[in-house]
């Protein structure tokens, strides 16, 4: 395996996965707050009662703004690669979690430096939020000069055969929102091909020993939710073993603005 170990779960260096699912018509509703009763239902994933309303764990295969969440985990992971060094949330713990976000959705930093943390995020209101449970990217090129498609072997499938193989050995992953369980099984996701761009602070900072500082290609696969979450303190814990037998125990406090 080569690549990154994003501690909150991302290791970048083997990612591609699982899910290439054919996205539903679901659609982040202009009211999310009005909607959220009936995606609960649908999903039967729910997080505590907060304030009147619940967290809401959108299906798998739903449409976010027009792409589905498989779509959104490579712009989380263009993002994570833009943010410099000396202003990164994935190497700094207390930096602001929304350092140059300008999506539409929230995206939630892991912190790439360990496997256990507890982190705190301001959320904007009526925002969905993406968020990683245990995810890797596997990027390309990279200095060992084996690693590379066999003969005949496309790119793609390499990288996301590696991800994927890697990710396999994840167990026990468990999630709880606000106390209450979510079942992750379904949630999933394995990236197609993608580009990227380093920003290049970040090599040798992250570790990801394929990063170049400039333009790669990757395939991400893991475990993401996309949450409506209603204004108030949301508290999402992330236990597992991770692949390489490092317990994996994080805790984000999103606190979404009223």
């Amino acid at each position: 395996m080569r690549g990154q170990f994003i501690a909150v779960a991302v290791l970048a260096g083997l990612l591609a996965g699982c899910a290439a699912e054919e996205p539903t018509s679901t659609q982040v509703p202009a009211e999310p707050d009005s909607a959220m009763a009936e995606t609960q239902q649908e999903e039967g994933e729910l997080g505590a009662q907060w304030g009147g309303h619940k967290a809401v764990v959108l299906p798998p295969r739903a449409r976010v703004h027009g792409r589905s969440i498989t779509e959104w985990t490579k712009e989380w992971y263009r993002w994570h690669f833009r943010v410099p060094a000396d202003r990164s949330p994935m190497l700094l713990l207390e930096q602001d979690c929304g350092e140059l976000q300008d999506d539409p959705v929230f995206f939630v930093p892991t912190y790439d430096l360990d496997t256990t943390y507890q982190r705190t995020c301001r959320v904007p209101r009526h925002k969905p939020v993406l968020l990683p449970l245990w995810v890797i990217i596997n990027d390309f090129p990279c200095p060992d000069p084996d690693f590379k498609p066999a003969p005949g072997q496309t790119l793609e499938d390499f990288l996301r055969t590696g991800a994927i193989d890697f990710n396999n050995g994840t167990q026990d992953l468990r999630v709880t929102i606000n106390g209450r369980s979510v079942d992750t099984r379904r949630h999933r996701h394995t990236s197609g091909l993608f580009t990227f761009d380093t920003d290049p602070s970040l090599v040798g900072k992250i570790p990801d020993p394929c990063l170049t500082g400039g333009e790669q290609q990757g395939v991400t696969d893991g475990w993401w939710l996309m949450l409506l979450l209603p204004p108030g303190e949301h508290v999402v814990n992330v236990q597992a073993l991770a692949p390489f037998g490092s317990p994996i125990d994080f805790t984000y406090t999103l606190r979404v603005e009223r």
